[in-house]
């Protein structure tokens, strides 16, 4: 039996031959995924790469979110930070101009001290490294290259000292996003920690728990209370975050809601603007793929035939002597 033909004398696509097309878009689209996924992990030398923002801990304010600060819903890419020099605090960034996020220093993302390695990780700014001097205070070496200006440092016996030692409280002035807070942090109250005694590592604050602590005039209540900071060892150290994702985390937490969000879209525990952002991104994303086509076939209907029959067509014109030709074999003067 003669196969089918179309008008123009082609044969329609067989089913077998759109399986074999469906096959190889879906092979070079989960290449495309591997490919991306594995430069990421290539960068972080963290699995997984990204991290959701579950909290409003890290935000600059209450009601709003922006592009370049960690808010509640943002993906973040998380950098592997497995040494000490990995990680600039806040006080080594308020000194070198290191900045990540709207403030000096360095985010990390940590798992509490005392928590098993399955634990939801913690996302804070790294402000201090102490390290335990045999007694109930501590040394702060960084502070050493901070204006004394800046800082105040306090000793066993509660006298003001200028030395980075043997410190069993230090207030810090001009902190936060705003430049204007003065926090004490309370390094004495560190070492009755049972899961950190005796051992060194960050004092971490959240840019928001910071902020909402301090509504007075500096210095502001001081630090801990525990449940916004820990003295975190390198060891909990998951990685730094070196980039985010603005909104797309929303999704997630929509799907596997925390403690913190989301019941729903447009859950309050999230800026609004994220959620409109959201949307609007989403919805330019669906359309892409659409407007990709449009476009195409655009130029294919009306550019590309318009680019061949330019092409196609003879010159025209010539020279005076090829439109006026003179007489065969020589010229037609008189």
């Amino acid at each position: 039996m003669p196969e089918n033909f179309d008008v123009e004398g082609e044969r329609p696509p067989r089913r077998s031959d759109r399986r074999r097309t469906l096959f190889r878009d879906l092979a070079i689209a989960v290449l495309a995924v591997a490919i991306f996924f594995a430069g990421l992990f290539a960068f972080t030398q963290v699995w997984p790469p990204l991290v959701v923002v579950e909290s409003s801990s890290m935000q600059h304010s209450d009601v709003e979110s922006y592009v370049g600060v960690v808010d509640t819903g943002d993906l973040v890419l998380v950098q592997a930070a497995p040494a000490r020099d990995a990680v600039v605090t806040w006080v080594q960034g308020r000194v070198s101009g290191h900045s990540t996020y709207g403030d000096y220093g360095d985010v990390i993302i940590f798992r509490k001290p005392g928590t098993s390695a399955s634990s939801t990780p913690i996302i804070h700014r790294a402000i201090l490294y102490i390290v335990p001097n045999g007694t109930d205070a501590y040394d702060v070496p960084d502070l050493t290259a901070l204006p004394s200006p800046i800082w105040e440092g306090y000793d066993r016996n509660g006298s003001r000292v200028e030395s980075a030692y043997g410190l069993r409280s230090v207030t810090i002035h001009g902190m936060g996003w705003r430049r204007d807070l003065g926090i004490t942090f309370n390094l004495a109250g560190f070492a009755q920690l049972v899961a950190t005694r005796g051992r060194s590592g960050y004092v971490t604050m959240g840019d928001h728990n910071a902020d909402s602590a301090c509504q007075n005039p500096d210095p502001c209540l001081p630090f801990p209370p525990y449940d916004q900071g820990w003295l975190v060892p390198q060891e909990n150290i998951v990685g730094r975050a070196r980039g985010e994702i603005p909104w797309f985390g929303l999704i997630k937490l929509m799907a596997q809601p925390s403690g913190s969000c989301c019941q729903g879209w447009g859950d309050p525990a999230a800026p609004a603007n994220s959620w409109n952002s959201l949307l609007v991104a989403l919805v330019l994303l669906i359309a892409a793929p659409f407007a990709l086509e449009g476009i195409v076939w655009a130029v294919g209907r009306y550019v590309a035939p318009r680019f061949r029959r330019g092409r196609e067509e003879p010159e025209s014109g010539g020279t005076a002597a090829d439109d006026n030709p003179g007489p065969k074999g020589g010229s037609s003067g008189p």
